[in-house]
């Protein structure tokens, strides 16, 4: 087992460069989807733009799961339990497969239903509902995917990850250009497509894992009862987690709503510019879990104080992963915009909405150095209670309001992004506070273990 590391800028990049290339690489596929579909048509654009956000809420909620593997998996690893991280990983590679088919199956029976509420126009409600109805086959096999890249960087192994996105990207382009074009099959193409990369990415990580991460013990009545009390501490950590993105999708998916409302143009533009915060996003998400891991793992040695030192060291890499690609789009929108759509209206409203969305990342950015810690002290319901309360109090409401009742548009729209990311901020602080100030959250649940051979 490797000693405490030192909270340094460069300790945390090293960390996180990894999972910024997997993150920008998964993001990769959802951009060519768009500029693919973009030279396609205009609906087949809206149709996606739609339908997307409805596919990552069922991606996003076996996310949240794998993000309680990648808790617990740093915590036994810092403790150098190894044995346990083999039982972590098991236990969550059973629970992630039974909850992606139960989530595919919900999401192929409600697609239409799902877009109906969204306010899809008749050009779009075909098109996402088949694109919908592909991709729920998709879920299990990113479900486990998930699971695996969380349990490796929880070890450390965040490479995982990054080899796992450029396989998918390697296997979507070629496979879109094919489908989307050569086969004429438009939406349905790119749903054929992620499929595909989905289910490559998926088998290659089932490979690479097999001799990295450690085995389970074997299948005696103690092990069995190890196992059912380890689903009960993931679950603990789950699903809040679970909870939290997939009612922040659900919310991404309403604003997509609010969008449509306004027009076929301001829906596309919406869908332009949320890829653009989403790359945002990704740079941040990968300092988040970064930092996540790290305090995790010294939570796993009994060092509170060594895991609360990484937050000010995580709220720099942070504001420094959101100024490097906000710099960039500023500079380069224009001329992006231009390759991306041919239509002038859907670049207009896209470039006159992009300032304030970049400026709704701000807070958020140091909102999510608070929450990386408190993920890593398992307190993910705290989590879960400031995003709920920032969504349903401002973000829905004034989404609303300013975007559609009031005619402000799409920069309405991230005007209400905005003052959600300033009160979850508000709203993490005194938990965190109170949390790091007290008993060592490594130790609420007994004192820690004596170390043993790591065998990751």
């Amino acid at each position: 087992m490797n000693g405490p590391a030192r909270p340094t800028l460069r300790g945390a990049w090293v960390l996180a460069c990894p999972l910024l290339v997997a993150g920008l690489t998964q993001v990769a596929v959802n951009i060519v989807d768009t500029l693919m579909l973009a030279r396609v048509s205009t609906d087949a654009l809206g149709a996606f733009a739609l339908a997307a956000p409805v596919y990552f809420v069922a991606l996003i909620v076996v996310r949240g799961w794998a993000t309680a593997v990648q808790v617990r998996v740093a915590r036994c690893h810092g403790a150098g339990r190894s044995g346990e991280v083999g039982r972590v990983v098991r236990t969550g590679l059973i629970t992630s497969v039974a909850a992606g088919a139960a989530l595919g199956s919900v999401l192929y029976a409600a697609a239409p239903y799902a877009l109906r509420a969204l306010g899809a126009a008749g050009e779009v409600l075909g098109p996402g509902t088949g694109y919908l109805r592909i991709l729920a086959l998709a879920v299990p096999f990113a479900a486990v995917s998930f699971t695996l890249q969380a349990a490796c960087a929880g070890t450390g192994a965040t490479r995982a990850a990054m080899y796992t996105a450029l396989l998918v990207n390697l296997v979507n382009l070629p496979l879109g250009l094919l489908f989307i074009f050569r086969a004429g099959l438009g939406v349905t193409g790119a749903a054929f497509s992620t499929l595909a990369a989905t289910a490559a990415g998926t088998g290659f990580l089932l490979v690479y894992c097999r001799s990295r991460l450690p085995r389970a013990a074997g299948d005696s009545a103690e092990a069995a009862e190890a196992t059912r009390a380890e689903a009960g501490r993931l679950w603990r950590i789950g699903w809040p987690e679970m909870t939290t993105l997939g009612i922040g999708y659900v919310n991404e998916a309403l604003m997509a709503g609010f969008a449509a409302r306004m027009s076929t143009h301001d829906l596309a533009a919406y869908r332009i510019v949320d890829n653009l915060t989403l790359v945002v996003f990704t740079f941040l998400g990968s300092a988040s879990t970064a930092i996540t891991i790290l305090a995790g793992q010294e939570l796993g040695r009994g060092d509170t104080r060594g895991a609360r030192s990484w937050h000010p060291t995580g709220l720099r890499l942070l504001l420094l992963m959101l100024a490097l690609p906000s710099a960039s789009a500023l500079a380069l929108g224009p001329v992006l915009l231009d390759r991306i759509t041919s239509d002038p209206v859907v670049a207009e409203r896209a470039w006159g909405a992009t300032p304030v969305a970049l400026l709704s990342m701000a807070p958020l950015a140091a909102g999510m150095a608070y929450a990386a810690l408190l993920r890593a002290a398992g307190d993910t319901r705290a989590v879960l209670v400031a995003s709920v309360t920032s969504d349903y109090l401002l973000l829905i409401p004034l989404g609303w309001l300013l975007g559609v009742h009031a005619g402000l548009g799409l920069p309405g729209l991230y005007l209400a992004w905005t003052s959600f990311a300033v009160l979850y901020c508000a709203l993490l602080v005194p938990r965190y506070r109170k949390r790091f100030a007290g008993k060592d959250p490594a130790q609420r649940a007994g004192p820690p273990k004596a170390p043993q051979a790591d065998l990751a």
